[in-house]
């Protein structure tokens, strides 16, 4: 797929700006949780504060929520699709409910693309973001930016608009800073949960997320 002029929606282009970003991603599995918690951990001061500060957060469902999820997101980890599920089901049965989402991509290049495309289309279309990133969990096999680029065409986006906006530096900030909250969260791979000040690594299914914003006291 190429757009007009010489410039092709490509891995080389979506990464050009980017290049460092997985080298920043690496960290040592040692420092980090192996397992899922089986209850929340209290999140850092400065977690807290990088979380609040985060740009490219996308915040569905209610603008002034009581109760709050923020999910730290990589489109290939294995249990994203579910998890992509999971908040529609949430936002639907929880008006009160709002459900941040961090890119924070670590498994391989096409989740840094697909990020990088996700981000774009934040930027661009914020009220189309849910219906993307919908779309996008309903596709098949690993997700990479020419398969982020598709759905947006198919979502009746300008891909080309939105390919440019991936490139751009507000972009690779917003991933830069990605990785610094998983470092300040402790966390080694995606997905993982911050309900109130509390940590929760590791896919929780449905019934353990509604337990948890059901438990919680600093929502």
């Amino acid at each position: 797929m190429r757009r007009r002029g010489a410039e092709a929606l490509t891995r080389r282009a979506l990464l050009q700006t980017g290049a460092g970003l997985a080298a920043a991603a690496s960290v040592s599995a040692g420092s980090f949780p192996a397992r899922a918690a089986e209850s929340p951990v209290p999140i850092s001061a400065e977690a807290r504060k990088l979380l609040d500060a985060m740009p490219g957060k996308a915040v569905l469902g209610a603008p002034n929520a009581v109760r709050a999820v923020t999910e730290l997101v990589d489109f290939n980890a294995p249990d994203w699709r579910r998890s992509a599920s999971d908040m529609r089901d949430l936002l639907a049965g929880a008006p009160r409910l709002a459900y941040a989402v961090v890119q924070t991509p670590r498994l391989d290049v096409g989740s840094v693309e697909a990020a990088r495309i996700a981000l774009a289309v934040l930027a661009l279309h914020a009220g189309q973001f849910q219906d993307f990133y919908l779309a996008l969990a309903a596709t098949t096999g690993p997700i990479d930016g020419l398969k982020a680029i598709n759905v947006v065409r198919a979502q009746g986006l300008d891909h080309y608009k939105v390919f440019r906006a991936a490139n751009q530096p507000d972009v690779t900030d917003a991933l830069n800073r990605g990785v610094e909250l998983s470092g300040a969260l402790r966390v080694l791979d995606p997905p993982a949960y911050v309900i109130g000040n509390g940590l929760v690594t590791g896919y929780a299914d449905l019934a353990r997320k509604r337990a948890l914003i059901a438990a919680c006291t600093t929502c």
